[in-house]
């Protein structure tokens, strides 16, 4: 082996256990780790990923086929060197390919696999800043090939037919079977499926299905006076409030009440809520549920404004909505579970808001009941509109699914209660 083949294989390992490793980072992303193991992707994201001047669509793209290009370098190299010695052909003994095979092998285990985990495992990342340049040199030589196959490998599979519903159902299965051999073993308690099923679930929700919708949020205008926000705090009392300006869709900063019960009585009168707003926070909707709330975590924030593809705002979502996707109903001292809003008039007949989750009226029919797979709505006043095809009046009934649906209340805009039973009940 000659000095400029030896160099040249250093070089291959080397591209292929850094972009392994970076490989590895876009892959746990999103995922929960552990604080040690976060710091790898938080200093990528902060600190790495900005300076190298290329989007992170076309940087994960790379770091995804590189190591594959690196491979298939290092066994074309160790192969010219078995068939070719020096210029001449050679015809390699069996024991020389062995080595080879092996050698090819030990640089898929080690290189490929065994370096990245331990500098994902091990290291805080920070090594990285010493390898901006080559890295923004490497990703930037090597864009337009990784483009080329991966337009290729999206051809080669857009025939394939979506297989979205099985590995849903072998992923359910997959966990059914978890929960139960934990349960036999005596690892786990019955109590505690629910628990360990709703955190799997989270993992595949999106903002837009935990957050607050825009009809709920509670939000001033940035004009009003403190003293006049202290009595709307009476009967809606919030510890965090959105501030806009002319209308809902400009949100200029939230206001704590804590600030507010800093302010004197004196100046409460003249003072604006804008002049103690805090500076808001936006996430797109359709963000990951499991992001948000590590972001949120991270960055300390307990509500962020949601917007939509157009840039308006669609709903609010805290730290305690996030959380409650996993452990359940959070009560705290801002925000009762509003008990009476189910009013059970007799059995099997209840009253219910418009805004009550379509889960929610599941889990109270005790699962013998499922909503329509064709409906996208979330809420049970957006199901019967989405099947009545307009909003009902007061006095109408809708009949879904095997429910009856009477509209106690509604406006122009929406649904604000009705009476919930099995068609043919109230006979």
């Amino acid at each position: 082996m000659s000095l400029l083949q030896a160099l040249l294989l250093l070089l291959l390992v080397a591209i292929l256990t850094l972009t392994a490793y970076i490989d590895r980072m876009y892959s746990e992303m999103g995922k929960f780790l552990s604080r040690d193991f976060q710091d790898n992707i938080d200093i990528w994201e902060e600190q790495i990923e900005p300076r190298l001047g290329l989007g992170r669509e076309q940087v994960a793209l790379s770091a995804a086929v590189l190591p594959q290009l690196a491979l298939a370098a290092i066994t074309l190299t160790l192969g010219i060197l078995l068939f070719d010695r020096g210029g001449v052909p050679a015809r390699p003994t069996p024991s020389e390919i062995v080595q080879t095979l092996f050698a090819i092998v030990l640089v898929v285990i080690l290189f490929n696999r065994l370096l990245p985990y331990l500098f994902f495992t091990r290291t805080r990342g920070t090594w990285l800043l010493r390898w901006l340049w080559p890295l923004r040199i490497l990703f930037t030589l090597f864009l337009p090939l990784t483009v080329v196959i991966s337009f290729l490998l999206s051809i080669v599979t857009l025939a394939a037919e979506p297989s979205t519903e099985k590995e849903e159902e072998a992923s359910g299965a997959a966990v059914d079977a978890l929960l139960e051999a934990g349960q036999e073993e005596g690892i786990l308690e019955e109590e505690d499926h629910d628990l360990i099923r709703s955190a799997v679930e989270f993992g595949d929700k999106v903002v837009r299905e935990v957050m607050t919708p825009r009809p709920r949020i509670f939000a001033v205008p940035e004009t009003i006076t403190i003293e006049e926000l202290l009595t709307l705090l009476k009967e809606n009392p919030f510890s965090r409030i959105p501030v806009f300006r002319g209308t809902l869709d400009a949100v200029t900063g939230i206001v704590f009440s804590h600030d507010v019960l800093q302010i004197t009585d004196v100046d409460a009168h003249t003072q604006t809520v804008s002049s103690i707003a805090r500076p808001a926070t936006f996430i797109p909707e359709i963000k990951r549920a499991n992001e948000a709330l590590r972001d949120m975590q991270r960055e300390k924030q307990h509500m962020r404004i949601v917007i939509d593809e157009y840039g308006g705002v669609a709903g609010l979502v805290t730290i305690e909505d996030l959380l409650e996707e996993i452990v359940g109903t959070i009560t705290d001292e801002h925000e009762g579970e509003d008990l009476e809003a189910i009013r059970t008039e007799r059995e099997g007949v209840w009253s219910i808001p418009g805004d009550f989750e379509v889960a929610a009226l599941e889990d109270l029919l005790d699962g013998d009941w499922e909503a329509p797979e064709d409906y996208e709505a979330t809420t049970v006043a957006g199901l019967v509109s989405e099947a009545a095809g307009r909003i009902p009046m007061p006095g109408e009934v809708v009949e879904e699914n095997g429910l009856r649906f009477e509209i106690l209340a509604s406006t122009d805009r929406r649904i604000e209660r009705m009476r919930v039973s099995r068609a043919g009940a109230m006979a």
